[in-house]
């Protein structure tokens, strides 16, 4: 078990592939892997493959997500946040860059400028904040 433990952590940093951490096991939560193939479609000024990572700013109760690396896929404006395993959490870029994204009581608010994406997600209990950087542009 502790070899596993140490495992996936690393498999997941050197592939770039786990969104973020689901708190019922430990484990890194896998993402998606490749852009899916509706991605090639004609793309918008900000679509394309943004990784980077997470922090968590509060945590006041056992079931909030832990922080991890994000992988988030921008197609016409659109991407999804994934918050745990069983929460995915719509957003849309603005034309002014503004991000803005709502689940049931999660919200997303965020930035995007040039290549770069940040932004904050809140249950009011639990909160992460998110980095990223375009690393596919998706044309």
């Amino acid at each position: 078990m502790r070899f596993r433990a140490l495992l996936v952590p690393l498999a997941c940093a050197a592939l770039g592939a786990c969104a973020a951490q689901d708190a019922g096991d430990g484990l890194p939560d896998p993402g998606p892997a490749l852009p899916p193939a509706s991605f090639r479609g004609a793309p918008s000024a900000v679509d394309g493959l943004y990784k980077g990572s997470s922090t968590r700013y509060e945590a006041n109760r056992r079931t909030c997500p832990h922080p991890g690396l994000v992988n988030l896929y921008v197609q016409d404006r659109q991407f999804t946040y994934r918050w745990d395993r069983a929460t995915d959490i719509p957003a849309s870029i603005g034309p002014d860059g503004s991000i803005s994204g709502q689940a049931g009581d999660i919200s997303l608010s965020g930035r995007q400028v040039g290549d770069t994406m940040e932004g904050d997600l809140t249950n009011g209990a639990c909160a992460l904040h998110f980095t990223t950087r375009r690393r596919f542009n998706g044309a």
